[in-house]
This record gives structure tokens, C-alpha cells and sequence, in this order.
């Protein structure tokens, strides 16, 4: 006869609660947790490991006297400035899984002789710092190229940023799932975040940041990275921040992406419509219209309620989502190949098992192996 754990109801709806899931939803969840928290019946070990992991606790906190508190190593906000308090678990994991992986990386770095990264927080005095002025800084530091549009293709854009960022030992994870419980990402709290250190900077970009956001919130938090301050930021279609940092690295962004000397000189070549100017110059540089849109504005090209008119109408527009392809096509931006490239090299070095190797990279052993041929 298996043998029944004792653990309070208190335990069972703080562990449910900070699934971001209420008690109701167990009914569908894990019906027999109900019973338990009514006390009406009490749980076996395998059956209280099985809840556990239906509501992504880590199994050892429901024997805790009191429930742990749980920080994160930045912190998120929106446009406006106001702090998203408690952000919910997924996005946690997601933070705290990318900060696991950073810290393993920065010792084997440390250990094998690497040097830190001299541009971190070079922009850190950044109100003293012309935007322009900063995107030649960043441009010369990670060998950024000014027409780096004529380099690829509008839908090889994203890969392209990834592949010119990674080179420079700054590590990007993609996705808009947590492992291999697929639970989704929301870019309403999140569509990146960056985690700075001296040897291995981290970026996170949410893949939901649907509509072309994903390329300018990349590079944004890239200028994070030289500011040297790890922040999280939840999506705003393009709404102005009233915090300088933020318009800071909005504005580099911006000046990396659509270099203000040609966006000028691509804006009075015709005399299209705005709406026009606007897809045609979006789709030159492989950014979204939203870009081109703010840019036009802060050249004085176009009045606010141009600006106003364009952007009620574009962020009403539903954005497909894509289907992702095949597994190979989201699996290298969901591990970051240059980190799956250190893990490598360590696991052939025997600094680590093939055990730790596959859970850093989130993958099991057949697809471990397979992961450098196909991406």
C-alpha cells in the first residue's frame, strides 16, 4: 500500500496561486488536488511529484516551513515607466532559467582564460551622449555595418542580427515558450529583457512581439548591454517612454537600424503618400512601419496627428502568427547557437557530463547530437 503524505491546504493553494492559477482550475488541472485541500483525502508521493509539476513548483518547496521568497535579478517595466510587480511564473522560470545558463558560461569563461568584454557599460553615462554619436560607438565596437540592409534580406533580417550580435560573445535567446512544458511567454509583460555581465550578456526576445517588433526590440536591448543595465520591458507597440533611458536606447536603435542621414534622403526621393513613404521605406531597411513611422515624426516629416492616425490604424491590425516551420527552424533560436557552441566545447573537454550538457541546452541526447548539423 503506497504510503500518504500529510501537506497542508495552505501549502496546495500557495503552490497553485503561484502557478497563476487558481484553486477553481484544478477541478480541470489535477481534480484530486481539490480533495486534498479539503482534506478529505491526502496524497501519495508520486501523486504529490505529478502536481507538482502541473503547476511548476519545484516538488522540495511544499516540505518548506514557509513559502520561499523568490527575486528576480531585474526587473520589468512598460513604456510609461511603472514597474510590473510579480511578474507571473513563467516569466520567472524564463529569467531564472537564461541567469542559470549565464552564470555556468561566465565560470567556464573565467576558467579558460577570456577576457571581459570592454564595451559593456561604455554608454553608461548615456545623458551625456549624442544617440547618433552612440551608434557609431556600437557600430565600430561589434563591426555593425551602416548599410546593413543591402547584407540580407528583409526575411533573413532577424537571423542576420542574431548571427552579427553573437559574434561579439553577447548570447540571444528567441522564443515565445518556457521548455518543454510549452507554456507561452505573454508580450504584454514581456518581449525582452536583458541580462548584463562583464564576460556573457544575455538578450531574451519574445517571438509572440508580432507585426516586425522584433528586430528593434533586439537592438534596443542590445544598447542596454553597453549601458550596462538589465532591465525587462513589456510591449508597447511603439508608445513613447517617459524614461530617459528608455528614449535613450530607442532612439540608438532607431539611428543602427534607419541611419537618420539616409532616412531624410529615402523620404523626399517621391512624392508618395505618407502611408506610401512609409511601406516603401520600411520594407528598404527590413524593419516594422512602426519604426519608419516614429522616425518620420522625429524628423519633423510628418505632424502628430499623422503620426496618431497611421498608428491607431496599424496596431488595430491582427498579425498571423506564424506556423514556425519545422523544428529545426525555432530549435537554434531557442538555445542560441553560440551558447550551444561553448557547451560543446566544454563537453568535449570533459569539463562537464553529457547529463549537465542536454539540460543547459534544454534538449535530450539524440537531439544534442544532431542540434550542429541542422542549425
Amino acid at each position: 500500500m503506497s504510503t500518504r503524505i500529510k501537506i497542508s491546504p495552505e501549502k496546495l493553494v500557495w503552490a497553485t496561486e503561484r502557478g497563476g492559477m487558481s484553486v477553481d482550475s484544478l477541478f480541470e488541472i489535477y481534480p484530486k488536488a481539490i480533495d486534498w485541500i479539503r482534506e478529505e483525502s491526502e496524497p501519495t508521493l508520486k501523486q504529490l511529484e505529478s502536481f507538482a509539476k502541473k503547476v511548476h513548483v519545484p516538488f522540495g518547496f511544499l516540505f518548506l516551513n514557509n513559502p520561499p521568497v523568490e527575486t528576480l535579478p531585474l526587473t520589468f517595466y512598460r513604456s510609461n515607466g511603472k514597474i510590473i510587480e510579480n511578474p507571473p511564473l513563467v516569466i520567472k522560470d524564463l529569467v531564472n532559467q537564461t541567469k542559470t545558463k549565464q552564470e555556468w558560461l561566465k565560470d567556464f569563461l573565467i576558467e579558460n582564460d577570456y577576457e571581459k568584454l570592454d564595451f559593456i557599460s561604455s554608454l553608461k553615462n548615456f545623458n551625456e551622449i549624442n544617440p547618433i554619436e552612440a551608434a557609431k560607438i556600437i557600430r565600430t565596437a561589434l563591426k555593425f555595418n551602416e548599410t546593413w540592409y543591402e547584407d540580407t534580406s528583409k526575411d533573413k533580417s532577424f537571423r542576420y542580427w542574431i548571427d552579427k550580435i553573437e559574434k561579439n560573445r553577447i548570447f540571444i535567446i528567441s522564443t515565445g515558450i518556457v521548455g518543454n512544458n510549452r507554456r507561452t511567454v505573454d508580450v504584454n509583460i514581456c518581449k525582452g529583457f536583458t541580462l548584463v555581465d562583464d564576460y556573457c550578456p544575455f538578450i531574451y526576445i519574445n517571438t509572440n512581439n508580432l507585426g516586425g517588433g522584433k528586430i528593434f526590440t533586439l537592438i534596443h536591448e542590445l544598447i542596454h548591454v553597453f549601458v550596462g543595465n538589465s532591465i525587462g520591458v513589456a510591449y508597447e507597440p511603439i508608445q513613447p517612454s517617459s524614461q530617459p533611458l528608455e528614449k535613450f536606447c530607442d532612439t540608438v536603435a532607431s539611428e543602427i537600424l534607419v541611419p537618420t542621414s539616409f532616412f531624410k534622403t529615402s523620404w523626399r526621393t517621391s512624392s508618395d503618400s505618407i502611408a506610401e513613404k512609409i511601406s516603401r521605406i520600411s520594407k528598404q531597411y527590413h524593419v516594422s512601419k512602426l519604426v519608419i513611422l516614429k522616425k518620420a515624426l522625429d524628423s519633423n516629416f510628418i505632424q502628430q496627428s499623422d503620426f496618431w492616425g497611421f498608428y491607431n490604424t496599424y496596431t488595430n491590425i491582427s498579425f498571423k502568427k506564424s506556423s514556425g516551420g519545422d523544428f529545426w527552424n525555432s530549435k537554434p533560436y531557442e538555445v542560441s547557437r553560440k551558447f550551444y557552441s561553448f557547451v560543446d566545447i566544454a563537453l568535449k573537454k570533459g569539463s562537464i557530463l553529457p547529463s549537465n550538457a542536454y539540460k543547459l541546452t534544454n534538449m535530450k541526447a539524440n537531439t544534442y547530437e544532431k542540434f550542429k548539423k541542422n542549425s
